[in-house]
């Protein structure tokens, strides 16, 4: 049986990154589930993968989707045929496993099922929808790779431990990305931190509402003073879901005063990326989403070993904390566009050609 999905096209022109092609229906080992895709979300890995040609012509695309448990592994529990989930992977890197897919093979590591009675029956509109709760395919598939990357960033590299963590204070640095928007919720509900953040002025009464304690104009010449200042000497945690070689700098420098510092970042910047000081106790992290099944991940000429240790710290929290908080994430604002895997190369254009603030990038099948 074939199926229709959004492939590597080995182009990079304009436009051209992917196309639709029919290819033979993924199959599962006896460990995931097969998911029929209702929604996806477009990611800047996605793009890159393809661009940097860490793909091969013929992968799938994609690593956010949503959609209907299809079929159940024989060595699974707590998923059923019929299940809303939605899932985040390792796409484009694939011909078997890959979001953009009329069917995708799951690791139910990385799944999340929701009640199917809390979503709408019909698909949002074209266009632009503001914050919700996660009540529909489009809100499911824009979450889980943020949720995903929060879960492990918080559990193993900045290794903030829930029953001691009240009160501390934490630097988010791009809280109205898409991960920024999760990172303050998970931040606030899971940990009670108090929350720092950056973000242009017009997003900062949303990321308020979302439980930032403080937010920062990234633009002030002086923001890394501003912030200083408010932390008085107590930001132990630093999150910079922006990760450049600037940013982590300002992160890094924000954070000066506190006695322990720890800070995290999704490129591997670390002390050689940027200007440091003797004297400062700062420990790096540095967080890749991929990992978190315990195996070997390939990224281009790069290989990352098995990070058992990280893998464990993250389904802790994905399994034992993180399913009762579900309910209370909201979503970061939505771009729809039109239904198809046709849209796939406009998703990807406007992440590549940084068309997208403050927004997540969905459509469905």
């Amino acid at each position: 049986m074939s199926v229709k999905a959004a492939v590597a096209s080995g182009l990079k022109e304009e436009g051209k990154l992917a196309e639709v092609a029919s290819i033979p229906k993924p199959t599962i080992s006896s460990k995931q589930i097969l998911v029929k895709s209702v929604a996806f979300a477009v990611n800047p890995t996605d793009w890159k993968h393809l661009f940097y040609e860490f793909s091969s012509k013929g992968d799938i695309v994609g690593s956010d989707v949503s959609g209907i448990v299809e079929e159940v592994g024989a060595d699974v529990t707590g998923f059923a045929k019929g299940d809303y989930v939605s899932a985040t992977m390792h796409g484009n890197v694939s011909t078997n496993q890959g979001a953009f897919c009329e069917y995708a093979v799951v690791d139910t590591e990385t799944a999340i099922k929701y009640d199917s009675s809390t979503f709408s029956k019909e698909g949002l509109s074209v266009g632009t929808h503001p914050s919700s709760s996660i009540n529909s395919f489009e809100a499911a598939a824009s979450s889980t790779l943020g949720l995903c990357t929060v879960a492990l960033s918080y559990s193993n590299s900045l290794k903030i431990d829930a029953a001691t963590s009240k009160n501390k204070t934490i630097l988010i640095w791009g809280g109205a990305s898409a991960t920024g928007v999760i990172a303050i919720q998970v931040a606030k509900l899971v940990y009670g931190l108090r929350v720092f953040t950056t973000a242009s002025p017009q997003n900062h009464e949303f990321l308020k509402s979302l439980g930032a304690d403080h937010v920062f104009n990234y633009r002030d010449a002086d923001v890394v003073d501003q912030i200083r200042k408010a932390g008085n000497n107590t930001i132990e945690y630093g999150l910079d879901v922006i990760s450049s070689p600037e940013t982590f700098q300002s992160v890094y420098d924000a954070t000066e005063g506190a006695e322990n510092v720890s800070l995290d970042n999704l490129l591997w910047l670390g002390p050689t990326s940027i200007t440091t000081k003797e004297g400062r106790n700062v420990k790096y992290g540095a967080t890749c989403a991929y990992v978190v099944l315990g195996t070997e991940v390939k990224l281009g000429p790069t290989t990352l070993p098995p990070n058992q240790e990280a893998a464990d710290d993250y389904n802790k929290i994905w399994q034992e904390i993180l399913p009762k908080y579900i309910s209370q994430i909201k979503t970061a604002n939505l771009k729809v566009l039109p239904a198809g895997l046709e849209s796939t190369n406009d998703a990807l254009e406007l992440l590549r050609q940084n068309k997208v603030s403050a927004e997540k990038v969905v459509w469905r099948i």
